[in-house]
């Protein structure tokens, strides 16, 4: 019996066993990098994190206040959800452009690897089921690696409560609306992420609508044309506990995505095109470099980035975020806020947008056809780096100058740069050391993971703590006093000024301290890359 007029399924015969059969392989993937414990320890950390949270909200939302004088002690609830939703539509955005990486898989397989995405290309599979059953996999993946433990974290928290003296403002009829809200945020994000990509994908005029419709949108919001609970419809269920809208929000994201699914296009052929030629021109436009191995893998970098049309992509990736920010610093009066954001306050944050940046490098090109050639793999590490370096510095800068107008500090401009590189230089050489050449896998691997977050949230946390203050640590000491002659009930930490006018200088010397400190660590990390990678082989 021949197969070759072999009719592919429908989707509602191939859509369970895909479904299951992707679910497998996520699953496969990432077991294959880290052991299985210490993926299953992800959740339970982060679990842990949503408790410690849950407790500390009585310090966010008032019940622990700062300065008895001050007119806004605390974040107002509206504010924190604003926030919580926020931040996971922005996530979710970034996690959804998978219309983009099934030709990639294809042009990308080795001997014996294959992906259930990419089958289409040799199989006779649908291939809009195979993206509608790869989008639902992502919401149900996402669902119980991320939502379900921190729900499970806040009911740890409401639990704690009655055994022990701490109180938290939660309480257990909160919990459902919650992980309902979240779960539509998160459905709708990846939706729109996924059809703004599919559409993207096929090229043509697509190519700037689309980018030109997101810049739009985002402006309309920032400008208050628009609520933006009218966009994130999990934000307006949170806010008014209204249950019809859940109602609405599943099905319409389920439904962006099944259109995005068909809009995909059915061509997995790698397309050939010429160029002119790109090699030459960009080594010998790096002479700064030497003329050593690190030259050539970062012109080679370079050139596979701009064959690849990866580029516009990966930049794009890199300044959402950063123009979330930017939008979010128009809309919002920081200033009343009850943490004085400032300048210094934003530029500990621009390196850490870098790490998925710098997965977008490791992910571009297999690395396999290297164990040939006379490289080793801290060699291509730090040429990574090094890219990463060139192509988003440039952008850091101009945010931070248009941060710097927008908050009416440019007088912190320099300060801000230098910690802006500081952080750059040690988050992505502290991420090249822990996870070389597969940080999206390695990032699920709880041994690695949890230096990660130590490594990047303590030096983090310093930064933005001495920010705010401009070394002033008044505020610290006197809360410090509080809890000790109170405990963790401690109602109020008066802050006192040492002096009217606390110089300026005092504060940026311990800034400077900090940044000097992880600018050093970030340059031994890229020492000590030979002793962790030394004997590594190339993989991906």
């Amino acid at each position: 019996m021949g197969f070759g007029n072999r009719e592919p399924p429908a989707l509602k015969e191939a859509f369970g066993v895909t479904f299951r059969m992707m679910f497998r392989e996520e699953w496969r993937q990432n077991v294959d990098f880290a052991k299985r414990r210490n993926i299953l320890m992800f959740p339970v950390m982060l679990a842990l994190f949503s408790l410690i949270l849950t407790v500390g909200l009585r310090f966010l939302t008032g019940e622990v206040l700062i300065d008895p004088d001050s007119e806004q002690q605390a974040f107002s609830w509206d504010q924190l959800k604003f926030f919580l939703h926020a931040g996971m539509f922005m996530f979710a955005l970034s996690m959804g452009s998978f219309a983009f990486i099934g030709r990639v898989m294809v042009s990308q397989r080795a001997g014996g690897k294959n992906y259930l995405l990419a089958s289409p290309a040799m199989q006779p599979l649908d291939l809009a089921t195979n993206y509608f059953a790869y989008y639902v996999k992502e919401v149900c993946y996402y669902i119980l690696l991320l939502l379900t433990p921190t729900v499970a974290g806040m009911a740890m928290g409401i639990l704690l409560e009655s055994y022990s003296g701490l109180s938290t403002p939660l309480v257990w009829a909160s919990l459902p609306v919650v992980f309902f809200a979240l779960t539509a945020t998160l459905a709708q994000g990846l939706a729109l992420s996924f059809l703004g990509s599919a559409l993207f994908s096929r090229g043509g005029h697509w190519t700037w609508t689309i980018p030109a419709v997101g810049i739009g949108t985002a402006l309309l919001f920032a400008l208050e044309v628009l609520p933006l609970q009218m966009l994130i419809l999990g934000m307006h269920y949170q806010f008014t506990h209204a249950h019809w809208v859940p109602l609405i929000a599943f099905p319409l994201a389920f439904g962006l995505a099944f259109i995005g699914s068909h809009l995909v296009p059915a061509d997995f052929e790698v397309h050939v095109s010429s160029k002119t030629e790109l090699y030459g021109p960009i080594h010998s436009r790096l002479p700064f470099l030497g003329s050593g191995t690190l030259r050539i893998l970062v012109a080679k970098d370079l050139v596979d980035l701009w064959r690849s049309r990866t580029l516009v992509k990966m930049l794009v990736s890199f300044t959402v975020p950063l123009l979330f920010l930017l939008l979010l610093a128009w809309l919002v009066d920081f200033a009343a806020f009850p943490i004085p954001f400032n300048l210094l306050s934003y530029a500990p944050f621009l390196g850490f947008f870098g790490f998925q940046f710098y997965s977008w490098l490791n992910g571009m090109d297999p690395p396999d056809f290297l164990n040939g050639l006379p490289v080793s793999v801290p060699q291509l590490l730090r040429a990574k780096v090094v890219v990463y370096f060139l192509i988003t510095t440039w952008i850091s800068v101009l945010f931070l100058i248009a941060m710097g107008v927008m908050l009416d500090q440019v007088w912190a401009l320099p300060a801000a740069l230098i910690v802006m590189l500081a952080n750059s230089v040690y988050i992505v050489s502290l991420t090249a050391f822990l996870m070389g050449l597969r940080p999206n896998k390695a990032i699920f691997d709880v041994s690695i993971m949890g230096w990660f977050y130590l490594g990047t949230i303590v030096p983090l946390l310093g930064l933005f703590l001495l920010s705010f203050t401009q070394g002033d640590m008044t505020i610290y000491e006197n809360w410090g006093e509080q809890v000790r002659e109170q405990g963790l009930n401690a109602t109020t930490a008066v802050l006192v000024e040492v002096d009217d006018n606390p110089d300026p200088a005092r504060g940026l010397k311990g800034i400077l301290l900090v940044s000097a400190a992880i600018t050093i660590l970030g340059l031994a990390f890229q020492l000590m890359l030979s002793r962790r990678w030394g004997r590594a082989a190339f993989e991906n």
